[in-house]
This record gives structure tokens, sequence and C-alpha cells, in this order.
């Protein structure tokens, strides 16, 4: 899809310029910084702590990293309201109602998993209130005719499934086993690859799942290996990802692994160290952005980030999950300038939300991290296989997969 000139530059300067100010995390406070205008309140829910913070961390970070770069939009002053769910569902929903009910928020960006995301659905839908997910199930969205005020900016499980099993096709893995999270993004994961794996020629062999708070799951990979496979996917997210992984292998040494997308941070390699050398998961271009071609549209706006949140948190710790959030702060900046010129007025709540929803389901090439963002009624994911490319794990460090 072309960006234009003009378009490219704007996206160009929405790393750099106004949006957003940022009050402590779990707090509301904070003043109006341009004129006499009231600030838009914009909340965020993040598992900054508990199993998921792998996820939930970077993406606090990356709120916090950009807080004095993105200030105002037209005037008004942008002001973040940002809490910790500790990874619990109960406790995102807790927060996303303070957040509606209380502090007056215009949009929400909730939740770092799928669990969570779904959890809050009827929260954000019977407000409406427009809610961005960066979280990963395409349950999440879809369809996108039942979930009106839900958008995403991670890659859909299911697009992720379609480059990995084509990976698998062209290598000649005809018999898989799956192991995943008993949850909804483990459920989301076996769904698609049941779905899209028959139609590349791809046997499903055998499927297992165990807990998040798992710390062992040799009795499940035990019997998964009895079914021969030709290679396995682990469909997790660390640190339970780990463990499957170190228990597989300890079981089957030498055997091909696939993971999700769920693992695409340093902590994974971090946790895994020799376990996960020679892993193959499909991942967000920011992972290996110096292996990119000059001519893709993404490389400057990655490339611009990593060297941001790498100067802050230190060498090797930029990441999709951190980046997930920087988007979903970029197309709110590009729908609240939008809704504001149109005539929204943040005064009227209500309408300010709904004007607010129907900007962020018109975004248009907007390039982020995550990928080229384009919205519409019937897709509220907005990315298309651009967005993801194999990757693999050698001495420790994330590059490219070889076809």
């Amino acid at each position: 899809m072309a960006v234009s000139g003009a378009r490219r530059r704007w996206l160009g300067l929405g790393l750099a310029m106004a949006l957003l100010s940022l009050t402590a995390c779990g707090t509301g406070g904070g003043t109006a910084t341009a004129g006499e205008k009231a600030p838009i309140r914009i909340g965020a829910v993040f598992s900054i702590t508990g199993n998921s913070s792998s996820l939930g961390e970077p993406e606090r970070n990356t709120v916090d990293l950009y807080r004095s770069q993105f200030q105002e939009v037209d005037g008004y002053p942008i002001q973040w309201i940002v809490y910790d769910d500790e990874s619990d569902s109960t406790k995102a929903v807790q927060a996303v109602k303070r957040l509606i009910d209380e502090d007056k928020v215009a949009a929400v960006i909730c939740c770092t998993t799928s669990p969570n995301s779904m959890a809050i659905l009827n929260a954000v839908q019977d407000a409406k209130v427009p809610n961005i997910s960066v979280a990963a199930s395409a349950a999440i969205v879809e369809p996108a005719a039942e979930r009106t005020w839900i958008f995403k900016t991670p890659q859909n499980d299911s697009l992720m499934v379609d480059i990995l099993t084509d990976d698998m096709k062209q290598k000649g893995y005809g018999r898989i086993a799956f192991l995943a999270f008993d949850d909804a993004y483990g459920q989301s994961g076996f769904t698609v690859f049941k779905d899209i794996g028959p139609q590349k020629g791809l046997q499903l062999v055998a499927e297992e799942y165990f807990q998040r708070s798992d710390t062992d799951v040799t009795a499940q990979a035990t019997r998964l290996v009895r079914s021969q496979p030709d290679a396995y996917l682990i469909w997790a997210i660390p640190p339970g990802a780990v463990t499957a992984q170190k228990n597989l292998l300890d079981v089957a040494p030498g055997v091909i692994v696939y993971q999700s997308h769920g693992v695409a941070n340093r902590t994974f390699i971090e946790l895994g160290k020799e376990y996960v050398e020679g892993v193959l998961l499909p991942a967000g271009k920011l992972l290996v952005v110096n292996e990119l071609p000059d001519s893709d549209p993404q490389k400057k706006v990655l490339g611009d980030y990593k060297a941001t949140y790498e100067g802050k948190y230190g060498a090797g710790t930029a990441n999709t999950f951190g980046g997930h959030a920087l988007d979903a702060m970029l197309i709110l900046q590009n729908a609240i300038q939008r809704a504001l010129q149109q005539g929204a007025d943040p005064q009227d709540l209500a309408a300010f939300r709904a004007a607010l929803r129907d900007a962020i389901e018109n975004t248009k090439d907007l390039v982020g991290i995550s990928g080229i963002f384009s919205y519409s009624p019937r897709d509220h994911a907005g990315l298309d296989r651009r967005a993801a490319v194999m990757v693999t794990v050698k001495n420790g460090q994330w590059t490219l997969a070889q076809p």
C-alpha cells in the first residue's frame, strides 16, 4: 500500500512530536499545560507485574519514555493515567471500569494479554469507549461488527500462523504437535492452526495444554513426543513458553521447535539460554531491524524506536511488546487530531468518544512498529503480511531465519 511523501513526513514526526502527558503509574492527577483547555484523558492498563510482566513492563516503559515528546494535540493537553492489572483478569476489569467511571477517559489501551483483553470487552463496549488492545488474539477484534469499540495493534495470530505454516511446509515438516496455554491465547492459536494448517497439507498429530503458572510440563511433553511429529509448535509467552521448551528438549533433544510471536522479547532468550537456540517463530520486524533493506517503509520508524528505547534501558531491550504500546500512542495521536479538526468537542465526553472511535476506524497507511495500519469497519486489526518475518535465535541473538 503506497504511502504519500506528505504522510511519510507526518508519520516521521509522529515519534517526536507532541501528544501525551503521563501521570505516575496508578494515579490520575495532572494539570493542563496548553492554555485554558481541559486535558483529554487517555487510560492504559498493562501487566506491569505478575506472570506477564515481560510483556507489560516494556509497554509501560514505552509510554513513560515518550511522555515528554507526546504532550498535546491541537492545543489540548493529553493526560495519561496508567494502571497495573498485575496479570490478573479481574483486576484488569476493575482498572478499566475505574478509568471509565472515575477518571473519565476518552479512550483506553488495554490489555497486555489476550485473556485480560477478552475480560474487559463488555466494560468498554457497554460504556461506548474506544479501546486499543496490545494483545494478539484475533478474537479480541473479530468479528469487527460485534467489536465496534475494540481495536488492536499486535499482528493477529491468524496472520502469524499463516507465516509460520508456510515455513513448516517449505521445510517439509508435515506432522505437527501443539503445546499451549490453556486460556484464550492458547485456544486462539490452536483454533487458527487447526484451520490454516490442513489447508497447507499439515497434520495436527497431538495437542496438549498447561497453565500459565505451571513450572513443569514434562508430562505433556512426553505425551506429545509419543506422537512422533516432525516439529512442535508451542503457543505461550515467557516464562511458561521457556518452561515448555526446556521440558520438551529434555525429553526429546534436538527436535524442531516453533514458538508463537508471544516470545519475541529478550526475556525469552535470557531465561531459555541454550534451550532456545534455533527456535523458529514469526515476529514483527523490530527484532531484526538492522537486517532490513533500506527500502522497507518501516525501517526508519523501527530504528528510531530501538535507539530511543535502548538508549534508556540498554542494548537488546527493545522488543515488539513495547512497540505495540507506541503504535497505540501514534494511532491515538492521529485519531485525536482528526476528531478535533472535524469539530469534536472533548467537553462532550460521550460524543468525543464516538468521534474518536470513528477516527481510529478510519486510520489509513499509518507506519508503526508492528506494521502499516489501515483499519476499516470490517478489520480492526489493520495489518497484513508485510508486518512480520520469520526469525530465529543464533548465538543468543535474534536474527532472520533462513528459508
